[in-house]
């Protein structure tokens, strides 16, 4: 073989080794490209709304998308004109279900309604090369209880700036909303942004179970508003099984509960168990939000008496809820999964995984913050700080 003809081989064989890898890495980007991305925007600005039920939605809609879809979670709510009056708090990605579901926990409610900054942030997300869009959809999911964007007077302008963003980015783009509680007065408001982006009439839901199926929903695969949700309640044609369930009400301090079926109440310094344990029943697959406020007299009153640098700490913590242990919210949904725990019972009391527990860390009532930890099935809190009367600090 001559020599021109050898070198015509290698040649011939380098670019075949070129195509293969290029073959490669545009299979692998391909397999990388999900079939539908879905982004999660929630407001967390200052309102009566419980935060609490928002983030357990977001967080059960987030893990019900298919394994090839992408999902994304990012708040509004602040400071007008600050840069972290909206913020990303998971990325666009395939399997982040839990992901969004964790960070959706975390999320509390201040600050105004930056709305306007949410949304075009939420667009500019899309522009990018990289994550990927979606192949076959791109959506936006706003999530609000309000109707205008508190940063700025002239609401169309807000539009206007939507508009003109969504144009720059050259996007296909979907926006669906859904307005959770939203005043009577602010419904026309967001129908107005809704029809501004192109979007249907937003959906307005009051109850928590209403939000579920909402955004369940909006992140099925084929995006079919129409298709059933994969809710226990709504495959048996039979009612759903109720449950015991009881709330603790632990904390030496005065607390009323809200959010329960029924009316939670203790006095301070309470030892009468029907008092201090709420009971009553709740259905397979039912969801409800907990708020404890704490009031009235201290406990242990001769600690201050005795003590002029003491002073209380009656914040309400929650164990066994679906946020984890010693969480500032509680959210409780009679999963299967909590069904189907094996946990020991003592007398009357109901099992661990059937209670959820309020208590303080209160060093006046200790005791009592570790009896929730034992009663729920969870790690014993650290032992509270306590402030001796020369000022001096220990633990904590």
């Amino acid at each position: 073989m001559t020599a021109p003809a050898k070198a015509r081989k290698r040649r011939v064989a380098v670019v075949v080794v070129l195509l293969l890898i290029l073959a490669a890495i545009a299979y692998f980007i391909y397999l990388a490209i999900p079939g539908h991305r879905t982004a999660f925007l929630v407001d967390t600005s200052e309102s009566r709304v419980d935060i609490a039920a928002i983030a357990a939605s977001v967080g059960s809609a987030a893990r019900n998308a298919g394994d090839s879809d992408a999902v994304s979670l990012r708040r509004f709510g602040g400071t007008c004109g600050a840069v972290d009056n909206t913020a990303e708090l998971v990325s666009s990605g395939t399997r982040r279900g839990e992901q969004v579901a964790s960070a959706a926990r975390t999320l509390t409610s201040a600050g105004k309604v930056t709305l306007e900054s949410g949304v075009l942030a939420a667009i500019d997300d899309f522009s990018g090369l990289y994550p990927f869009r979606g192949l076959r959809g791109n959506r936006i999911v706003v999530v609000t209880s309000h109707g205008t964007d508190a940063c700025t007077r002239d609401q169309n302008a807000v539009l206007k700036a939507i508009r003109e963003r969504v144009a720059a980015a050259g996007l296909t783009l979907e926006f669906r909303f859904v307005g959770f509680q939203v005043p009577d007065g602010q419904r026309d408001e967001l129908q107005t942004l809704a029809r501004a982006s192109g979007a249907p009439e937003p959906r307005f839901v009051r109850s928590a179970a209403e939000l579920d199926v909402a955004l369940r929903e909006l992140v099925i695969p084929d995006f079919g508003l129409a298709k059933p949700v994969d809710l226990p309640s709504e495959r048996e044609s039979k009612p759903a099984k109720e449950y015991d369930f009881a709330v603790a009400l632990l904390t030496g301090w005065g607390v009323t509960v809200t959010g329960a079926p029924v009316q939670c109440h203790a006095t301070t310094g309470e030892t009468d168990q029907s008092r201090t344990l709420c009971r009553f029943r709740l259905a397979e697959g039912q969801r409800i939000g907990l708020v404890a406020k704490v009031s009235g007299p201290d406990p242990n009153p001769m600690r201050a008496r005795n003590n002029p640098n003491y002073r209380p700490i009656n914040t309400p913590l929650w164990y066994g809820c679906d946020e984890g242990p010693m969480s500032r919210t509680c959210s409780v949904t009679m999963t299967r999964e909590r069904l189907a725990k094996a946990v020991a019972k003592s007398g009357d009391a109901p099992s661990t995984s059937m209670l959820a527990c309020v208590t303080t860390r209160d060093p006046a009532a200790d005791v009592l913050a570790a009896t929730c930890a034992a009663l729920t099935g969870s790690e014993p809190p650290p032992t509270p700080a306590v402030t001796y009367a020369d000022g001096s600090v220990d633990g904590g």
